[in-house]
C-alpha cells in the first residue's frame, strides 16, 4: 500500500472517530437539558399554593388587598397564589372554598360575604388539615372555631372613631346624621353602625335621622345619601362605611352644589381618600391600610402552611385623620 493510500485511510479514520465524538457529546448535553429541565419543573411543582377567595372585585377596597397580594405572591418564589372573588354570592364563595380543599391548597385566604353562611365548609377545611387566614370581614364567633388567624382591624373601634369625628366637625351644636352602610349582614355592617350607635348614645342632641345600604359601592351610596337628603334635608354629616362610598356622597353633595353644608366622614385611606381629606372634600377618616393586611394576610398564610402556630388576631392599627393631623400620619408595616 502505497503512502498516498495509507494517508487517505487514516484521514477518514479520524473523521469518523471525529464525528462519533460529536455526537455522544450533543447527546450528553441533550440528557443533561433534559435533566435540568425535569428538576426545573420537580421545583415548579412542589410550590406551595395559597388559595385566596374574596367577596367581591366590586368593593374598592378588596380589589386593592387582591392587587397588593398579587405583588406579595410576585416576590416569592416558592408560593403560588390563586385568587377569586366571589361577588357578593356565599353559594359561589363556598365553591370556591371546596375546590381549594379538593386540590388540597396549602392554605385559604378568605374574605367572607357574610359573616354567617361558612360554618360547614371552614369545618370541611380544618378537618382537611387547610389553615384559613380570615382577613378584613370577620365570621361570626362559631364560625371563628374553624379559623387559624384572623388578620383586620376592630370595627367596633372603627365606629367608635367615626362617633368621634361626628361629634368633633359638629364643634358642640346639635346635628342630624345619615348613616351609609356596606353590605348587609357582613361584620363591618353590623359594628360599624351598632357601636357607632352606641358612641352616640351619650350625645344628645346629636340625631341619626336614617341609615341606607349601599353595597360598597360608590355610585349606590350617592344615591342612598340622596335618598336620605330628601327625607331629612337638613342632615349635618354623612357617615359611611367606607371612604369610598363616602367620596360618592361627596360627588353627589357637589352636583347638587351644597358640599359646602354637609359634612362627610369614612373609612379606610387609599391614597385617593388621603387626598380628599386634605383637599377638604371629606371632613376626616378612620385609617385601615389595605397595605397593613395584605402583607400580614399572605405571611400568615405562609406560615400557617409551614406548620407555625399563629395568634388568634393580627390587629390592624386604626386611627383617626383629619386636615390637622394627616401630614403626620405614617401607615404601619410588617416590620
Amino acid at each position: 500500500m502505497n503512502k498516498k493510500h495509507m494517508k487517505k485511510r487514516l484521514l477518514i479514520f479520524a473523521a469518523a472517530i471525529l464525528m462519533i465524538i460529536t455526537t455522544v457529546t450533543v447527546h450528553c448535553k441533550t440528557e443533561v437539558r433534559s435533566e435540568a429541565a425535569g428538576v426545573k419543573t420537580q421545583q415548579e411543582t412542589k410550590k406551595k399554593i395559597i388559595g385566596v377567595t374574596l367577596a367581591s372585585s366590586q368593593a374598592s377596597y378588596q380589589y386593592a388587598i387582591g392587587n397588593l397580594l398579587v405583588a406579595e405572591a410576585e416576590k416569592d418564589p416558592d408560593y403560588k397564589l390563586e385568587i377569586q372573588y366571589a361577588e357578593w354570592n356565599v353559594k359561589k364563595q363556598e365553591e370556591q372554598m371546596r375546590d381549594f380543599i379538593r386540590r388540597k391548597v396549602d392554605a385559604i385566604i378568605f374574605c367572607p360575604v357574610n359573616a354567617k353562611s361558612y360554618l360547614n365548609v371552614l369545618r370541611e377545611a380544618k378537618n382537611a388539615g387547610i389553615p384559613v387566614i380570615n382577613l378584613n370581614m370577620k365570621v361570626d364567633t362559631v364560625s371563628a372555631e374553624y379559623i387559624t388567624t384572623y388578620v383586620g382591624a376592630s370595627m367596633s373601634e372603627e365606629a367608635d372613631l367615626a362617633g368621634q369625628l361626628v361629634v368633633e366637625c359638629l364643634n358642640g351644636k346639635k346635628g342630624k346624621v345619615g348613616i351609609i352602610e356596606g353590605s348587609q349582614g357582613t361584620d363591618p355592617q353590623i359594628y360599624r353602625t351598632q357601636t357607632f350607635l352606641e358612641y352616640l348614645s351619650s350625645y344628645p342632641d346629636v340625631e341619626v335621622v336614617g341609615i341606607e345600604e349601599a353595597n360598597w359601592s360608590r355610585a349606590k351610596a350617592g344615591l342612598a345619601a340622596s335618598r336620605l337628603l330628601s327625607q331629612n334635608p337638613d342632615i349635618n354629616v354623612f357617615y359611611c362605611h367606607d371612604s369610598n362610598m363616602a367620596l360618592g356622597v361627596y360627588d353627589m353633595l357637589k352636583a347638587r352644589g351644597i358640599q359646602d353644608n354637609i359634612q362627610v366622614i369614612g373609612i379606610g385611606n387609599e391614597t385617593e381618600h388621603m387626598e380628599a381629606v386634605k383637599r377638604g372634600k371629606l371632613y376626616g377618616i378612620v385609617t385601615q391600610p389595605p397595605e397593613y393586611e395584605a402583607e400580614y394576610a399572605w405571611s400568615c398564610a405562609k406560615r400557617a402552611a409551614s406548620g407555625e402556630i399563629l395568634r388568634l388576631w393580627y390587629k390592624n392599627l386604626v386611627v383617626s385623620l383629619t386636615k390637622d393631623n394627616i401630614d403626620t400620619y405614617f401607615r404601619p408595616s410588617l416590620d
